[in-house]
């Protein structure tokens, strides 16, 4: 990460940390119990590379003890965002928020260089701003796959004539559709024929909601997720149906802005978030599904980016928007599934013995903090035994585009994901699948079992179980 600290802020750092709402961090009481969940630090054994040291310099910078310096800064930015620390801290410092925050500072207040400028501006600000360029974008990439240079650059001698970084990136590549999901079902109500009266949804919070007989939920299809992996989106719709959903996908819906807030970029994420509120909100809606644990715990986090320090919350964006009710509407598909137990058990699935890997993507159990019912809903199924791995909580590396920009730490952190997964598979050989639920872990996961040779395909949870209904039912 270049930056230039020569440029100079108008308002202190610290006043500029008191404007963004970061008392939170006098939670921390340094007791240590997040390092060992810190993949960062397991990896560097070092303690600025922890929960706690990070927490430290944002600390101090709050405080004004501490400039916006290089080597303040840095370890900041080695921060994979995995939240585990969350789940490990008996005090609830929330250091997902407290470190966009600082990264958002850090941000607007520092000059880029010309290269990530560049690229700011072409991806962040250009590319996943517009459907029509990620269309365009996915076409020209499921050209380029099928023109089998990937598995040439991979498979063969080729691969040594490039950087080790860039041959991994041609595992990376998801399954490009070169077509919009979103546009293909734009603003229409899908409904299944199930009549069947459905229980009222649990939200949440716990409390009950009484639904009409048919539950009408909204699909959120994401930036990438849009336009790759076709059979995520087409097999949560087929899901939602056997329940008996309307199904609407809003055609105006944009990017979470989830890879904006980890960047830095508050100030487009905001610009994203109030887009999707207005594509979402006016349909009167039960729930709004999402089969990315990144983009559910992005879209359930959105009021922390209208701090009062905003220039949307100076004109009144926050008073007016009730981000509470949108963000209760967020739910994780497999969450989702997992209220309607009995209307699954009625379905007909297939019953071969099937032995299947199982691992919990970082932003679906520790941001989100759901895990059990998605466990619980896989292995009721009829003939399939659920084997999570070992470290199923432990962070593979992805960590949206992390693995572009810190690409050998966040190979040294896969290395440990995947020496799980043969653990795994030394005492389930029979296993030949491993699932889990957010794509930037399915695309970062199946690039390291295909790099290691390791014979094993992963899927979207959602996929499995579709894949598991009987063909009259598919």
């Amino acid at each position: 990460m270049n930056i230039n600290f020569s440029q100079k802020t108008a308002v202190s750092a610290k006043e500029l940390f008191r404007l963004a709402e970061f008392d939170n961090i006098l939670k921390c009481v340094h007791c240590g119990l997040c390092l060992e969940s810190c993949p960062t630090y397991r990896e560097l054994d070092d303690e600025k590379d922890s929960p706690r040291g990070r927490l430290y310099l944002m600390r101090g910078l709050w405080e004004g003890a501490l400039e916006l310096r290089q080597s303040v800064v840095e370890p900041l930015s080695r921060c994979v965002n995995c939240r585990a620390c969350e789940s490990a801290c008996p005090s609830g410092v929330p250091y997902g928020e407290l470190l966009e925050k600082t990264r958002g500072i850090i941000f607007e207040n520092t000059t880029q260089s010309f290269k990530e400028r560049v690229l700011r501006r072409l991806l962040l600000k250009g590319l996943f701003r517009s459907t029509s360029l990620m269309i365009t974008a996915s076409y020209l990439l499921k050209i380029y796959a099928t023109t089998g240079l990937p598995k040439l650059i991979t498979k063969t001698f080729v691969g040594k004539l490039f950087p080790r970084s860039f041959v991994f990136q041609q595992h990376l590549l998801p399954n490009f559709s070169g077509k919009s999901f979103k546009l293909k079902y734009a603003d229409e109500v899908i409904s299944s024929e199930v009549s069947e009266k459905i229980k009222p949804y649990t939200g949440p919070s716990g409390k009950s909601k009484r639904l009409k007989s048919k539950p009408r939920v909204g699909m959120f299809s994401g930036c990438i997720m849009d336009v790759s992996e076709a059979a995520i989106h087409e097999s949560t719709l087929t899901l939602l149906h056997h329940i008996g959903c309307e199904v609407v996908v809003p055609g105006n819906q944009v990017c979470c802005g989830a890879i904006h807030v980890h960047s830095g970029d508050r100030e487009t994420a905001r610009e994203l978030a109030l887009k999707n509120l207005v594509a979402f909100e006016p349909r009167h809606l039960d729930a709004i599904i999402t089969n990315a644990a990144g983009c559910g715990a992005q879209l359930k986090e959105y009021n922390l980016l209208f701090s009062k320090e905003t220039s949307e919350a100076k004109k009144g964006v926050r008073s007016t928007v009730n981000w509470q009710d949108f963000e209760k509407k967020i739910i994780d598909v497999l969450e989702f599934l997992s209220r309607y137990p009995k209307l699954l058990e009625k379905l007909s699935w297939r019953e071969d013995e099937d032995t299947v890997l199982y691992d919990a993507p970082c932003h679906l159990i520790h941001a989100q903090k759901v895990d059990e019912n998605p466990r619980q809903l896989l292995n009721n199924l009829p003939g399939v035994t659920l084997v999570p791995l070992k470290e199923s909580d432990w962070c593979c590396g992805s960590g949206g585009i992390y693995n572009l920009v810190h690409p050998e730490l966040s190979g040294a952190v896969l290395k440990r994901k995947t020496e799980s997964i043969r653990q795994a598979l030394t005492t389930n050989p029979n296993a030949t699948n491993i699932i889990t639920g957010n794509p930037g872990c399915l695309y970062q996961i199946r690039a390291g079992i295909r790099s290691e040779n390791i014979d094993l395909h992963i899927l979207h949870p959602v996929v499995y179980l579709a894949g598991r209904l009987k063909k009259n039912e598919s």
